[in-house]
């Protein structure tokens, strides 16, 4: 089960602060390792760590794009509170649990600066704990990626539309680059609109959105010739371009245009 919490309480809402997405067990030797240097040096708060499996790790990335989580998740895997974090939590009704109140009791305790903490990173390996049907619903439901995607389908048939408009009075030469920049207006307005909600400075998010997308076209054609020089099949290549360019625009539209 996939652990969500947004402003330090657990929600099942789009918004929120931490996923949980992997686990870890600890064997004898390393928790007592961890715990004498928690104890010695009169750490509050102790966040253990591990080696995230492949699973968790793409689910991580994907997960983070499709929502535009702009900031790094803590995701811890194992927590020991002292004493008096253990009191400061049961002040707040909180019981610590290692599955259900875990993120919660690190998020309320790391705001607290009264509390010292350490992060421990071990090379055990952690276990995936999130189930396929969050990830999609995380990823197609609640994210924006699957929307940002059928944006960009529908742009296509615009791009194509403008071309069939423009061919004659420009030349297929000309013709290709209003048909292009027509597309991404249509596309940004489109995203701006459903996909991201924007808010406010709209020109200079279409200018950044305008920049980042002549890029990633810049990267399909550099990517499809590239595939072509090696002798890569011309609609393997094609697709390698795309997939790069959907890469760049996706990234940066979630990451630094929104």
């Amino acid at each position: 089960m996939i652990q969500k919490y947004y402003n330090g309480k657990p929600s099942y809402g789009d918004d929120f602060d931490y996923i949980l997405i992997s686990r870890m067990k600890l064997d004898k030797e390393t928790s007592d390792n961890i715990l004498h240097d928690v104890y010695s040096n009169n750490y509050d708060v102790a966040l253990l760590f591990g080696r995230q499996g492949i699973i968790a790790f793409i689910y991580g990335i994907l997960i983070k794009l499709s929502l535009s989580v702009k900031k790094g998740k803590i995701l811890p895997f194992g927590t020991i509170y002292s004493k008096n974090a253990y009191d400061y939590l049961l002040s707040k009704n909180i019981i610590p649990d290692m599955e259900k109140n875990m993120i919660l009791g690190n998020v309320l305790l790391l705001k607290n600066r009264s509390f010292q903490h350490k992060s421990f990173y071990t090379n055990l390996k952690c276990t995936e704990n999130i189930r396929f049907t969050d990830f999609l619903d995380l990823t197609i439901k609640r994210g924006n990626m699957f929307k940002y995607v059928i944006v960009g389908i529908s742009g296509v048939f615009v791009n194509e539309g403008m071309l069939l408009l423009l061919h004659v009075p420009l030349g297929q030469v000309l013709s290709i680059i209003p048909a292009i920049e027509v597309s991404i207006i249509y596309n940004f307005v489109l995203n701006n609109r459903f996909t991201f909600h924007g808010r406010g400075h709209f020109y200079l998010r279409l200018t950044k959105y305008n920049l980042f997308n002549l890029i990633g076209f810049g990267a399909n054609l550099g990517v499809y010739y590239s595939a072509l020089y090696y002798k890569t099949n011309i609609y393997v290549a094609d697709f390698l371009g795309i997939l790069v360019a959907f890469i760049i625009t996706y990234t940066t539209a979630t990451m630094i245009v929104w």
